[in-house]
């Protein structure tokens, strides 16, 4: 495993992946050819903690929902939009209370 300076992340290849998330390689796999995850290296099949983190996500939702792969890919692909969508919230609600309203009162005498 070593750290990337362009990615500011670790690499890891497709082994320790497999290792450092416990899961069966042929699973793993499966994540890969369903597009659920990527190699964020193509050229060398190296991945980022992100995958490793998605990996380690997807193997939680398999064995507390028993989800097949493909429903796997649905659930983080859904959860990813509500998460976008709270975002957006946050920053829609922080910009509401940035706003600020003065009241000024012009009385003629």
């Amino acid at each position: 495993m070593q750290h990337s300076s362009e990615f500011n992340d670790i690499i890891m290849s497709l082994d320790e992946l497999i290792a450092a998330c416990g899961a069966e390689r042929g699973w793993v796999l499966a994540l890969i050819e369903e597009n659920i995850i990527e190699y964020d290296v193509p050229e060398k099949q190296q991945f980022t903690g992100s995958q490793l983190a998605t990996v380690r996500r997807a193997s939680r939702l398999s064995r507390d929902f028993e989800a097949s792969i493909p429903a796997i890919g649905l659930i983080l692909e859904l959860l990813d939009e509500v998460e976008q969508l709270r975002q957006y919230k946050r920053q829609q609600e922080a910009a509401t209370h940035s706003v600020y309203t003065i009241e000024v009162d012009f009385q003629q005498k």
